[in-house]
């Protein structure tokens, strides 16, 4: 007990309170003290403080009073129109004014999407494995996932119409499809074009709904950039998610989510906290049309180059049995080790080394694949990375002397 006041308070929970569980506490400060491939966090000496500073000096100067007061609900309009620009040039989705929603980085847009879309006993068809945050979500809506496996073209189109078909033949309401398409966080792999318009037919055949989560979009480092599955959907079917956290910085908290009007009403009405981050809103929306691209292109440098050092690493150290995705962009590779092997447990030892990583269970939402780690190479530095792959070998090699059968 803390003071006398702690208690057992699971029966004063409501249901939703008891799915919950306890958060998950990620700390880039404390990852900071280890070779760190655990978490997603951008490399901390390339965020732009410089003109930042210079950005919101001229905000001040330019725009002290709105500023500094409540906004809109759905995103101050410089922020909207700047992020709108962006994605009218880069991604090529025309959107309007209404059709957009600022939000705390894109993890609030997931969670204000899986609110609406998602009753108790809903199905949610998502990719497997998936980006760990969404499970809470899912979990806290009461609804499930229908795992559809991924390769290296992305979703598995051809189990994706199986399982929507079998779905639909037990009378079970699939309330969305969840796709990352661009170097997916875990794999790292990217959706194949054809595969992108193949689940923007699926869904129109069974009319559900699709979100796109496409928070890697602007880190590629090889090959083409592909058409989002929201330009390929004239249907209306598709709420694109995306966010600022991996390109201006973190800290700022902006994401939005582009669905049609009466989709993003009803988000706003959920989004119950005054406005996002109105002062940040203000400084990015006036940081991003001058520096934006020339920001991007020296992380694509930055991550691309930390990506190659990384394979190599693996090359050079992992055991015969082990094998990696290769991407062309984002933050992760995704390692499968020897079978037999079980990454979780080897957690606690790696940081005993000064290593850590997150076991790729983690990313399935019945917690299986015990025998993948997801590597993140965005917040190690350079000079790190092949010590850090070197020691996990050999951890691993250990690993697989103590399972080998006697």
């Amino acid at each position: 007990m803390q003071n006398g006041r702690e208690r057992d308070y699971t029966a004063y929970l409501s249901e939703r309170g008891n799915r919950a569980g306890d958060a998950l506490i990620t700390d880039p400060t404390a990852s900071a003290r280890y070779i760190s491939f655990i978490y997603g966090f951008p490399d901390s000496d390339s965020l732009p403080a410089p003109s930042i500073i210079e950005t919101t000096t001229q905000v001040l100067t330019d725009n002290p009073v709105w500023s500094l007061q409540y906004g809109a609900v759905n995103g101050p309009a410089p922020i909207r129109e700047a992020i709108l620009a962006k994605l009218a040039r880069d991604q090529g989705i025309v959107a309007s004014m209404d059709e957009i929603l600022i939000t705390a980085g894109s993890s609030q847009a997931i969670q204000l999407v899986v609110q609406l879309l998602c009753n108790p006993g809903d199905t949610i068809v998502a990719e497997s494995p998936t980006f760990l945050g969404f499970f809470d979500d899912v979990t806290n809506s009461g609804a499930t996932i229908a795992a559809v496996p991924v390769d290296d073209h992305g979703m598995r189109v051809d189990i994706l119409e199986e399982t929507l078909a079998g779905l639909k033949a037990d009378g079970k309401r699939v309330s969305l499809i969840y796709v990352l398409p661009n170097f997916q966080n875990p794999t790292g792999v990217c959706t194949s074009e054809d595969r992108r318009q193949r689940i923007v037919d699926l869904a129109s055949e069974y009319d559900t709904l699709i979100v796109e989560d496409d928070a890697y979009f602007d880190l590629r480092y090889d090959g083409k950039q592909l058409p989002t599955i929201y330009s390929l959907d004239h249907e209306g079917r598709t709420l694109y998610l995306g966010t600022l956290s991996k390109t201006l910085a973190a800290g700022f908290r902006i994401g939005w989510a582009v669905a049609p009007v009466s989709l993003i009403r009803r988000l706003a009405a959920l989004k119950t906290d005054g406005g996002t981050n109105i002062f940040g809103s203000h400084i990015a929306a006036a940081w991003l049309p001058e520096h934006f691209q020339s920001h991007v292109s020296e992380l694509r440098s930055i991550y691309g180059a930390r990506r190659d050092l990384m394979l190599q690493a693996l090359e050079k150290y992992m055991p015969e049995g082990s094998s990696w995705s290769v991407p062309e962009g984002g933050f992760f590779v995704w390692l499968t080790l020897p079978e037999g092997v079980d990454s979780g447990p080897m957690l606690a030892q790696a940081r005993e080394l000064g290593i850590e990583y997150l076991p790729g269970s983690a990313c399935f939402f019945d917690h299986s694949g015990a025998n993948a780690i997801r590597l993140s190479f965005s917040f190690a530095h350079d000079d790190v990375i092949d010590e850090g792959i070197r020691r996990l070998s050999g951890l691993v090699r250990s690993e697989m002397k103590e399972t080998a059968p006697a």
